[in-house]
């Protein structure tokens, strides 16, 4: 039971203080417990300490004298039955010094809201001392009750503010969209939350003054600036959102009829019933984006300093939220466009080239991908640096977009190869080198007050005969552009390449064929280490074609044959086996569990016997524990049947299998299947370790993907690993394993297995 509204009557209250001046002593039975509680007067005549919790029912009736015991019983028990009447009896008591004393007892029943007695309060009164006595412990009673409504009201604004809060960290965890979580945040203030009226402004043009974007609540009559200005201290803010954001910390106005703090259209919200506001400032990276704008009729939804705890704790989650979606922004944008250019990188141009190309288009339409490079760019990095030869690429980068029709037909492949998707032009190949001449390189341009003059070299590609896909007629185009290189010719169309490297392929798909008959594939395997610990826990399978003619063939050179003749099934079932293999080699030999990665083709995925071929090879390391295989897909190899694809690999997860998604940040997918596919773990590729930790945008890369690998709980493994500094910055960035030739090239089975005893001797 609480006894607050007792601590500010017996503490200093002149309503106590005179009641115990006057012989008046105060009590509180709880029935349930059978506890009571007691004021300091009734506690010298008991001799018992006030408001002790150790004095109890039994003790207080022993006090009351035989011949009075019945009677005062009686007055007790009729009291508990009747609803809202007082009792008024006088009885002899028994004072601490051992002597009875004539008292008088007054009290009344209180009850829940069941109609069930829960405790009786009342006074006890000295016989003799006049005094209207009646009167002072109504106005007690009424001191306690409004103590009591006021500390329920304040319970039941906690409980409404701690709702409103738990729906803004659950709409954080689904909702990707900031416009959608800021309107969210809306509702939840006032449906949720008990405020009237919720608006959220956000920060625009550089800081200088936010705009209302968002509202809700029953404010429609309740006019809004249509700007909400943010000064500089200089001179007085003219709105209590403005002076949040200046000063980015919580701005409460408990009365608006003050004067102070600033409260824009203050007249208009008075006539309106309102009584306060808190503007909560929302930031992101030590810099305001938005603020938060409560509205109440109720002052106590701005008072309590627990409710602006919690307001305050709701902000910070909004900020992290925010914070996540601009980081993974960031990755998105790095992953589908180059941060030199601006342009489209080659798999997002690719997919864009593909969506032309399946609206079936009729074959004679004439549509073509020009590759072009600027020419002697590398004379022009050897003699000026690297640098100027990256503004060049800038320059040229901003008239390619002005030249081209929109922004989705033009790409960057890297090493200073621009790509261009064009359509229906007339004049033949001619006629497109001579627009990108004179559009793009008609002008010198001007870098570091030098006046150079460019030109370009083209390869070019056309459908449908040149091919029917988009990789096909990128790949083709460039292979046009390599040999106008080589010739010193200014373009180039692929058909005049086209034979001897059909001759060359159909001798590669020949000999990879006795290759797969006569078992010269091998597996070499390299370490995947545990970045804090040092330990090897998995190793990477990676595929060798040992050539009796050229020796051994690393995948660069022969896995794009395999995969599009089909043969990637055969040698990609043998691949897995051989893993296996290895694996129970090695559990016999007495080496530590480990996990072995093998990759997956895209054609492996499709076929309708990978999963139960998979799951019969997983079966035999059942035996050896620790051992386990992790499949190692593309996003390349899932996104013709993403559903299908899915499926597949819950059904391998569910068996033991961890599935791995290689290259991440290369593709333009990559970050769309996260939240589709059953993926245990992330594999940064080397590409973009290369950089670090000189490189700005590979840092930024980098730590942005084991942030977002982090917030999905999935384990990063960083490809490409060749110096210490590397190492020391992906420690910086808690990444979790990697590897790399600063631990080890991939190795033969017989030597991996050297170096795997002595890791684990």
């Amino acid at each position: 039971m609480k006894v607050a509204a007792y601590d500010v009557l017996l503490g200093g209250d002149p309503l106590g203080l005179a009641m115990g001046g006057a012989g008046v002593g105060i009590w509180e039975w709880d029935i349930r417990n059978g506890q009571i509680y007691v004021s300091p007067r009734v506690s010298r005549l008991l001799g018992c300490a006030a408001g002790a919790r150790g004095c109890d029912f039994t003790g207080c009736a022993e006090r009351v004298h035989p011949d009075d015991c019945a009677r005062v019983a009686a007055v007790i028990n009729r009291a508990r039955t009747a609803a809202d009447e007082w009792f008024d009896t006088g009885f002899r008591l028994k004072h601490k010094s051992g002597e009875y004393i004539q008292v008088r007892l007054r009290g009344l029943t209180l009850r829940d809201e069941g109609a069930r007695p829960v405790r009786m309060v009342g006074s006890v009164t000295d016989i003799g001392v006049s005094i209207p006595t009646q009167q002072l412990f109504r106005a007690l009673l009424e001191h306690s009750i409004a103590e009591r409504k006021h500390q329920q009201e304040q319970i039941e604004r906690q409980a409404r503010v701690l709702r409103m809060q738990s729906g803004v960290n659950s709409a954080v965890m689904h909702i990707t969209n900031r416009d959608e979580l800021l309107q969210e945040a809306c509702r939840l203030a006032t449906e949720v939350g008990g405020y009237d009226h919720a608006i959220f402004s956000v920060v625009e043009n550089g800081g200088r003054y936010a705009i209302p974007r968002f509202r809700a609540g029953d404010g429609s009559q309740l006019p809004v600036p249509p700007i909400v200005e943010i000064g500089d201290g200089t001179v007085p803010d003219t709105s209590l959102s403005g002076r949040a954001l200046r000063t980015r910390e919580i701005e409460v106005c408990c009365d608006i009829r003050q004067s102070e703090p600033p409260v824009a259209m203050r007249e208009r919200a008075i006539e309106l019933g309102y009584r306060s506001m808190v503007a909560l400032p929302l930031i992101v990276d030590g810099q305001p984006v938005a603020v938060l704008m409560l509205i109440s009729r109720d002052a106590g939804l701005v008072r309590d300093a627990d409710l602006l705890s919690h307001l305050q704790q709701m902000m910070a989650s909004l900020a992290f939220a925010l914070r996540s979606q601009q980081h993974a922004d960031t990755v998105q944008f790095l992953a589908g466009y180059d941060q030199l250019t601006g342009l489209a990188k080659r798999s997002l141009f690719c997919e864009r080239v593909g969506q032309v190309l399946r609206r079936n288009l009729p074959l004679n339409n004439r549509l073509a991908v020009v590759a072009f490079d600027v020419r002697n760019l590398s004379n022009l990095n050897d003699t000026f640096g690297r640098h100027f030869g990256d503004q060049v690429l800038r320059k040229i980068a901003e008239r390619f977009k002005q030249f081209a029709r929109s922004g989705e037909d033009t790409g960057y492949l890297g090493g200073g190869t621009f790509v261009l998707l064009e359509m229906q032009l007339a004049g033949g190949d001619e006629s497109i080198r001579s627009l990108l001449e004179a559009s793009v390189f008609g002008d010198p341009v001007e870098i570091e007050g030098r006046t150079i003059r460019l030109s370009c070299c083209c390869g070019i590609a056309r459908y449908p005969e040149d091919g029917v896909d988009s990789g096909t007629l990128v790949q083709r185009a460039e292979a046009a552009l390599k040999r106008a290189k080589e010739s010193g010719e200014q373009y180039l169309h692929y058909k005049l390449e086209m034979r001897s490297q059909i001759a060359e392929r159909l001798e590669l798909e020949h000999k990879l064929r006795v290759a797969i008959d006569e078992q010269q594939f091998e597996l070499y395997y390299q370490p995947q280490v545990h970045l804090e610990t040092g330990r090897v826990e998995s190793v990477e399978a990676l595929l060798r074609w040992n050539d009796p003619a050229a020796g051994v063939v690393e995948p660069a050179r022969f896995l794009e044959v395999l995969e599009t003749s089909g043969m990637i099934v055969q040698v990609g079932h043998w691949a897995l086996n051989q893993a296996v293999r290895d694996c129970e080699r090695w559990a016999q030999m007495g080496i530590a569990p480990l996990r072995v990665a093998v990759n997956v083709s895209a054609v492996q995925l499709r076929q309708r016997a990978f999963v139960p071929d998979v799951l019969e090879l997983g079966k035999r390391l059942s035996a050896h524990v620790g051992f386990g295989i992790d499949l190692e897909i593309t996003e390349t190899a899932v996104l013709h049947d993403i559903e299908g694809a899915s499926q597949k690999l819950r059904e391998l997860r569910a068996a033991g299998f961890r599935i791995a998604l290689d290259d991440f940040g290369t593709g333009y997918s990559s970050l769309g299947l996260l939240s589709k596919l059953p993926v245990d773990l992330l594999k940064i590729d080397r590409s973009f370790v290369k950089g670090l930790p000189d490189d700005p945008a590979c840092m930024a890369l980098v730590e942005s993907i084991t942030r977002l690998a982090s917030s999905f709980h999935l384990t990063t493994v960083v490809e490409g690993v060749e110096t210490e500094a590397q190492l020391e910055t992906l420690r910086a960035m808690r990444c979790s394993h990697w590897q790399g030739y600063l631990e080890s090239p991939p190795l033969p089975a017989s030597q991996i297995e050297r170096l795997l005893a002595r890791k684990f001797v």
